[in-house]
């Protein structure tokens, strides 16, 4: 077994690999543990939304991605015509990404290996014990049980998460009754556009086209939401329900995988255990609407990591690490929300329902509405609870060109690549945050941030902002020793 690690991560999937990534770019040893020996087939989330396009690109990692995936920048609102404009956003990724998961997984294991973390596939988490310095882990592995003695755990290992379980916190919620299906396939004869969807009083339909040709077909039959989830899916059985709900023969054939399946929504009560902590699909699972969960899941790492890598390396702080769940719980509760009434809307064939649902499409008819559609769902909106009601702390920043010599960083997303804070309208350190130095970037931005922004604003290293204003003075001093601790140094 090699050397023991700073920090634990049990579970290879996209969230435990976004926290490898991030926490071995700043510099921490990290070990991914996962019981699996390779990739599944049956990889359900398909979706990489523009926020969380936004979030690896900070950190130079999101080339994969881009390459493998295929760019939507208009996905279909099922009513034939209807669709949602991307375009819309103010964002370099105007868009989703179809993607498969295995794919977005290899992205992100290539990200966490070239930064320096270690995994070890075929190796399970059989128990744990912590104490005010440290966590023991149990594995067994290739080689047999070995324990392990980690500085911090985080679980990122799924609904059914031994992590979880073994610092014994709940994960309430419930099970839908309704039996969806679900499949990747080849299709002889293809509806356009290419991105394809259409609601009937049959159920639902929607083909969403990946960059190798196959296609994600998903289908919500209502004549066919009791059929046992475990029962398998033949094509026959999805190609009937589909012909019955787009009204032709879509020609399905060669499958890489046919499933049934019931979603559920489980929310942990907890997110920290004293050096045990919880993300992803182990702290909170969703319908797969939108790919909400793996949104959430890799937005968890990108607020865990650089929050992990302060305290250990001792700057951190008091109660740093307190605010990822105190931030990341009510957006996950929020989106389980959402998603809950998402689906009842969906599969609800009460007239009642059916007149909502065509309101609701009648108004993304009306721009602002169709916009802010848009934005809730590219999770652009997302920001998290300041102080004092502050109108610009907790917001997510965009992405602006830079003033830079030749040579330098083209834009303020770049900044953001080795995890320091940035300030901006500034080309040096000002006085107000001497001493903060080594952990500060600063830049002056060739256009404003938005209307009405300040011209100066410290941003966290995942991208949203920790204090606003119009020169940086005391008010910068406090948000810097509130998020960045003490000064290694006291001007003079």
């Amino acid at each position: 077994m090699p050397p023991s690690p700073q920090v634990l991560i049990v579970g290879a999937g996209p969230a435990g690999l976004a926290l490898a990534a991030e926490l071995a770019g700043f510099g921490v040893s990290c070990q991914v543990v996962d019981k699996r020996t390779g990739r599944s087939r049956l990889s359900r989330a398909c979706t990489v939304e523009p926020r969380t396009l936004e979030l690896l690109d900070m950190r130079g990692r999101v080339g994969d991605l881009l390459a493998w995936g295929r760019e939507c920048p208009h996905p279909p609102l099922g009513n034939e015509d209807g669709y949602l404009d991307y375009g819309l956003l103010d964002t370099p990724f105007p868009f989703s990404l179809s993607i498969p998961q295995a794919r977005t997984e290899d992205a992100l294991q290539a990200a966490a290996e070239k930064a320096g973390a270690l995994l070890l596939p075929g190796t399970e988490m059989t128990g744990l014990s912590q104490d005010d310095d440290g966590v023991d882990v149990e594995l067994t592995g290739p080689e047999g049980p070995a324990t392990v003695r980690a500085r911090y755990v985080v679980g990122c290992d799924g609904v059914n998460s031994t992590v979880r379980d073994a610092v014994g916190v709940d994960f309430d919620g419930w099970n839908y009754d309704q039996s969806l299906m679900m499949a990747d396939a080849r299709l002889s004869s293809p509806p356009g556009p290419a991105e394809y969807a259409r609601i009937t009083r049959r159920g639902m339909a929607a083909l969403f086209p990946f960059r190798d040709g196959t296609y994600r077909v998903i289908v919500l039959d209502r004549e066919k939401f009791a059929v046992p989830a475990d029962e398998p899916l033949t094509l026959e059985d999805l190609s009937e329900s589909c012909g019955a709900i787009l009204g032709s023969d879509i020609g399905i054939h060669d499958p890489l995988w046919l499933s049934r399946f019931r979603s559920s929504q489980r929310h942990a009560k907890r997110y920290r255990v004293g050096r045990v902590l919880l993300a992803g699909d182990a702290a909170h699972t969703h319908i797969p609407s939108g790919g909400q969960g793996l949104q959430t899941g890799i937005q968890d790492a990108f607020n865990l990591g650089w929050k992990l890598r302060a305290v250990l390396d001792g700057w951190a702080p008091q109660g740093l690490l307190d605010s990822y769940e105190a931030e990341r719980y009510p957006i996950a509760a929020e989106t389980l929300r959402k998603t809950d009434l998402s689906f009842r809307f969906e599969t609800s064939d009460s007239l009642p329902s059916r007149v909502l649902r065509k309101a609701a499409m009648w108004s993304m008819r009306i721009k602002p509405v169709h916009r802010l559609n848009v934005l809730h769902l590219s999770g652009l909106t997302l920001r998290y609870p300041a102080e004092k009601r502050d109108r610009w702390t907790g917001r997510r920043v965009p992405d602006r060109p830079l003033v830079t010599a030749p040579g330098g960083p083209e834009r303020l997303y770049e900044l953001f690549r080795g995890g320091h804070f940035v300030l901006t309208g500034t080309e040096g350190c000002p006085p107000a945050a001497a001493g903060w130095e080594a952990r500060l970037r600063t830049g002056v931005l060739a256009e404003p941030l938005g209307a009405g922004w300040p011209a100066h604003a410290l941003i966290r290293p995942d991208g949203y902002v920790a204090w606003a204003g119009v020169e940086p003075g005391r008010g910068l001093t406090r948000a810097l020793r509130h998020w960045c601790g003490e000064p290694r140094t006291v001007a003079g």
